[in-house]
């Protein structure tokens, strides 16, 4: 045998691709050596597991034949080749076994995360196509759950689909359920889990208009949690593919129906909180606007019952006394005071054991009820109000 066989199975690769390529072509060549009368090199149309199984059992009977002897002299050192390249191709794709599953949630995770900074609505209506796009699968339908009301709500198709007998869109828009009608569906939103329905009109489980009107040979499906309780559903399928639906494909839609039920959550936990900040902001500006209408109407009193600033006599005016002590509270004539003395928000902070920014804020009102332009004018009006009083 032509040394040059052996070497086509030599090399490492990340891509699996070329894994594929090169289990492929060391079966071919165990297969030659085992003296069998044809090359089928639709091997690497098989998947990872499968080729796995081929190779196994080409090892076993290549192994078998050189311990039997059954290996001409001539082919016994590619035989030996291709026995340790099998094994290493064994590792390989047991290595590419062990990562396929966390490198698929990593890939739904990311598909799932795409939603998360629409809002509470676009997060549903725009699942189905984020289902497509990242997922191995060419249609998809969510659908609401409340009760035993089963409502569609949208269906995306791969653009090669549109207009398709596939797309049954009218369907969908005009359709309302019922899961009494769906025994499927129905254990679905009861127990929680995905479903895989590998003949659906066969299965007596299955809602039997949504199954004519989809044309669908198989589909997978999985609930739609929020608030511990099911509240939508979604399907999947590959209509017209030849590469069936499995297991691994209910597990990656219901893992992506489990994160896109965290992101609806907090979709609408933050819609929410939206709403209260305005209705809170709306409420302090509403009482802002009534302090103010306070202030001006308790000024203009106190203007109205001052009189002249000074006596006919040259006495101190006591009702100025009067205003700064109705219009100011407690807490403002204690900042005011301290105005006084020249002190700044921090000092006056630390006096009276609060915050700089309280500080601000009484400051604020205390200029702003007493009409006074800046500190040093809040401050001249407390002084000859003490002055006057002594």
């Amino acid at each position: 045998m032509d040394n040059e066989v052996g070497m086509r199975c030599e090399g490492e690769s990340d891509d699996f691709t070329y894994l594929v390529e090169r289990a492929a072509e060391c079966l071919c060549t165990a297969g030659k050596l085992l003296g069998d009368q044809s090359c089928d090199m639709r091997s690497s149309a098989l998947s990872s597991s499968a080729l796995s199984v081929s190779l196994a059992m080409a090892r076993r009977r290549l192994a078998r034949a050189l311990t039997e002897g059954r290996v001409t002299g001539t082919d016994i050192e590619d035989a030996c080749r291709v026995l340790v390249r099998i094994e290493h191709l064994e590792e390989e794709f047991a290595k590419v076994e062990a990562i396929r599953p966390v490198a698929e949630v990593v890939e739904v995770h990311d598909a799932a995360l795409q939603l998360r900074e629409l809002p509470p609505r676009e997060i549903i209506e725009s699942a189905p196509e984020a289902v497509c796009t990242a997922l191995p699968f060419a249609r998809s339908l969510i659908s609401a759950v409340s009760g035993t009301r089963w409502q569609p709500r949208r269906l995306y198709l791969r653009p090669e689909l549109d207009g398709s007998p596939l797309d049954f869109s009218d369907y969908v828009d005009s359709a309302e359920l019922s899961l009494v009608e769906a025994p499927l569906e129905t254990e679905l939103v009861r127990r929680r889990v995905p479903a895989l329905v590998a003949a659906p009109a066969d299965d007596n489980r299955t809602h039997k208009e949504m199954v004519s009107a989809s044309r669908t040979s198989a589909y997978v499906a999985a609930p739609v949690m929020s608030g511990g309780k099911v509240i939508g559903l979604l399907h999947a399928d590959r209509p017209g593919s030849t590469d069936a639906l499995d297991p691994g494909d209910r597990d990656r839609l219901d893992t992506f129906a489990t994160i896109l039920a965290i992101i609806y959550e907090q979709a609408v936990l933050k819609h929410r909180l939206q709403l209260q900040r305005a209705r809170i902001e709306k409420s302090f500006d509403a009482t802002q606007a009534m302090l103010d209408r306070i202030s001006k109407a308790d000024a203009i009193l106190s203007r109205r019952a001052e009189g002249p600033a000074d006596g006919a006599d040259g006495k101190p005016d006591d009702h100025h006394v009067v205003e700064l002590a109705s219009v100011l509270t407690f807490r403002e004539r204690e900042i005011l005071s301290h105005l006084a003395t020249g002190a700044t928000n921090s000092q006056i902070a630390r006096a009276l054991v609060i915050s700089e920014g309280t500080v601000k804020s009484h400051v604020k009102a205390v200029l702003k009820k007493l009409h006074a332009p800046t500190r040093a004018a809040a401050a001249a009006l407390y002084s000859g109000q003490a002055r006057r009083q002594r």
